[in-house]
């Protein structure tokens, strides 16, 4: 009798937990994206340095070309307000299968550019990767030198939701922007001894 109460006592607690919010693989896969891409910082307050990166994660190089773009722009609603960053990013939508749906910007970002990180989002299958030109583009904002905002969403591969390695997506979001040498340390494809950026 003792042991029949102890085994519908656990499919009780099972059941009861059952409903409760697992570890889930999004928040597994946000942590990773997180030190893999090691977002950057950039100075919003002095009008004088306003864009460049006062915190630098890890580089990247835009592989693909004429990359759209949004100028970096910041508000303040009045002088006695926080200046804000206005998170206005050209959306740039990535499908596990390669296809691309690209909104137009008013600008692009020429290939081969720098750029960070500023944001690592997981929500739901997609991976969005917020990101800002390392320097302003040489290709006039309103007749001045302009930071780029893109906003890069990755459809996350099914087999990376469903818990295996999340190479995949490494491999899709490398297509568009890649590590320099310098901050290449263990990228896709490089020894697995090497030390987690």
């Amino acid at each position: 009798m003792r042991r029949r109460s102890a085994h519908i006592a656990l499919l009780i607690l099972i059941a009861s937990t059952a409903w409760l919010p697992r570890a889930s693989a999004d928040e597994t896969l946000e942590t990773q994206l997180y030190r893999r891409f090691e977002p950057s910082r950039i100075e919003i307050r002095d009008p004088s340095h306003r864009g460049e990166i006062v915190r630098q994660g890890k580089l990247l190089i835009l592989v693909g070309d004429a990359v759209p773009a949004k100028p970096f722009r910041v508000m303040q609603a009045n002088p006695a307000a926080p200046i804000l960053h206005v998170m206005d990013f050209a959306h740039v939508d990535v499908k596990a299968d390669g296809r691309v749906l690209a909104e137009p910007g008013p600008f692009v970002i020429p290939q081969g550019s720098r750029v960070v990180v500023l944001e690592v989002k997981v929500r739901g299958d997609r991976v969005h990767l917020l990101t800002h030109t390392a320097e302003p583009l040489s290709t006039p904002w309103q007749g001045q030198p302009a930071y780029g905002c893109t906003e890069f969403t990755f459809q996350v591969p099914a087999t990376v939701l469903a818990g295996g390695d999340a190479e995949p997506l490494l491999q899709l979001i490398e297509r568009w922007l890649e590590w320099t040498p310098q901050q290449r340390l263990c990228a896709p494809g490089i020894d697995p001894l090497c030390i987690e950026p």
